[in-house]
């Protein structure tokens, strides 16, 4: 662990500052109450984390069962979702949308949960990001921001000498590394299957000034003029050939393991990718920098990322979930968490005094990020629909797919 530059210290001011897994732990006594986890398996080491964590929970808590279910990334919005809409909530959820819950009145406030005290410990950035209508209804659990790769064999191999900050150094670059190469490297991974096509299609829009929503008019602007041409933009670089196959139904895991595999030159990806790629025993050699702008006029963004701990109001269970969630963020409890999940931006000041150093490029990023309009009680409405329907706008006619997310979007308002 290397401790964090006065730079990244700055970044950090300037702020403000998935098969499924069941993991039980038996208590050593009869309970009086049993709450029920429900969390994304961000690593499989997470697993192995919450036995752990839970078997001292409930030593030190005998009268408290916790029931844990771990489950992949692919299937906790719809398990979650359907749990919900059943009204058969779990106690703690995990994940990576809050709002539309809070709006129906379901959660607890984070204030009903810990103290004021340990609530300031939290980055003050990802507290503002966890309120609904200005007050906090969940935790920040991490948080991510993207970088560009690139494999710095095929990339500098081709005859490129400069990672691009532009999307026209984009093209320039994935032509030499197509005509190097032909078609046994993809110069570029544009991953728009549903597992993260938000992400993926935002981080771009971004560098292009678009966003999904305005927050000066409170209006939804997924069909703007920079959004158009972020998506033209993407379907350009598909027909010249510059990327994988089909990239509608390519999720990021897929284009993940491609460049493990020294497939692909090019990739938006996260804070934790450095790990994933260890996890696939790559031997790639990456390289990292900010994300290209549409052009020299626009500023470089990146898309900062958050997850949540929320808990559900169910008669009897409010001193349980809270006693759960403070033991979980416990010094050491908390950074086994973070170890666990394989290397995100800690969600806690206390905690982000000291990180791996891989992590330093993309916390001096964050004061340029950008983040989804999470607070909003109808965005989980809307982006389920942009992670199934943006990535047909590489097919299909792009204003005519903006346009239908447009109405979606405005259906289901601003609350």
């Amino acid at each position: 662990m290397n401790k964090l530059t006065k730079r990244s210290i700055a970044a950090f001011a300037s702020l403000g500052l998935v098969a499924t897994t069941l993991v039980v732990a038996a208590p050593a006594q009869a309970a009086d109450i049993t709450i029920k986890v429900l969390t994304p398996n961000y690593t499989d080491n997470m697993a192995a984390y919450y036995k752990d964590l839970e078997t001292r929970f409930m030593a030190a808590n005998p009268t408290i069962k916790v029931e844990h279910e771990n489950v992949s990334w692919d299937d906790i919005l719809v398990k979650g979702r359907t749990l919900i809409s059943t009204k058969s909530y779990p106690d703690i959820l995990n994940l990576n949308t809050f709002s539309e819950f809070a709006a129906e009145g379901l959660l607890y406030k984070a204030s009903d949960l810990f103290t004021e005290e340990k609530l300031k410990d939290f980055v003050p950035a990802f507290r503002d990001n966890s309120k609904y209508k200005g007050v906090e209804y969940a935790v920040p659990d991490l948080a991510s921001a993207r970088m560009f790769f690139i494999n710095k064999a095929l990339f500098y191999g081709a005859g490129n000498t400069k990672i691009p900050t532009t999307w026209a150094e984009v093209t320039a670059a994935s032509k030499k590394i197509k005509a190097k190469y032909g078609s046994k490297v993809y110069p570029l991974a544009i991953p728009l299957g549903s597992e993260e096509a938000q992400a993926e299609f935002q981080i771009w829009a971004g560098g292009n000034g678009g966003r999904y929503f305005n927050e000066t008019t409170e209006k939804w602007v997924i069909n703007s003029a920079e959004n158009l041409a972020t998506l033209n933009q993407l379907k350009a670089w598909v027909k010249a050939g510059y990327t994988q196959p089909n990239p509608a139904s390519t999720n990021r895991t897929d284009a993940f393991k491609l460049f493990s595999q020294g497939k692909v030159a090019m990739i938006n990806a996260s804070v934790f990718f450095p790990s994933t790629l260890k996890d696939y025993k790559s031997k790639v050699d990456y390289g990292v920098a900010p994300f290209p702008s549409a052009n020299a006029s626009k500023k470089p963004i990146t898309l900062g990322v958050q997850d949540y701990f929320m808990a559900f109001k169910k008669p009897g269970n409010q001193d349980a979930v809270s006693k759960y969630l403070n033991f979980l963020y416990e010094g050491k409890n908390y950074a086994g968490f973070l170890k666990a999940t394989g290397g995100f931006i800690p969600a806690t000041k206390s905690a982000s005094t000291e990180v791996d150093s891989s992590l330093l490029p993309f916390i001096e990023q964050l004061p340029n990020a950008i983040f989804y309009p999470g607070t909003l009680g109808s965005w989980g409405t809307v982006v389920a629909k942009i992670t199934t329907q943006i990535g047909t706008g590489i097919t299909k006619d792009a204003k005519t797919v903006l346009n239908s997310l447009q109405k979606t979007a405005e259906a289901a308002g601003t609350k």
